[in-house]
């Protein structure tokens, strides 16, 4: 990994947890934002784990739930709620 993304993830961190939402071809959809397929956000999913993993960070996968069921799910994992 480049020295550049260690620098910015130590200086402007923000918090050490990250929610990833996992592939789910259910909701999945293309918009003027996401404009790449399911398959490469598939494929594009364990290395961003292990990314933000290596740059020491804790991952929590979100659950495939309701919008309202993930919500509270982050919302308590926060202890928020």
């Amino acid at each position: 990994m480049p020295n550049h993304l260690r620098t910015a993830a130590r200086l402007f961190r923000c918090r050490r947890l990250v929610f990833l939402a996992p592939p789910w071809p259910e909701i999945f959809h293309n918009d003027a934002e996401r404009r790449h397929s399911f398959e490469d956000a598939a494929a594009s999913y364990a290395p961003l784990c292990a990314a933000y993993e290596a740059l020491g960070y804790e991952t929590v996968e979100l659950p495939k739930v309701t919008v309202d069921a993930r919500a509270a799910f982050m919302l308590e994992r926060l202890g928020w709620f």
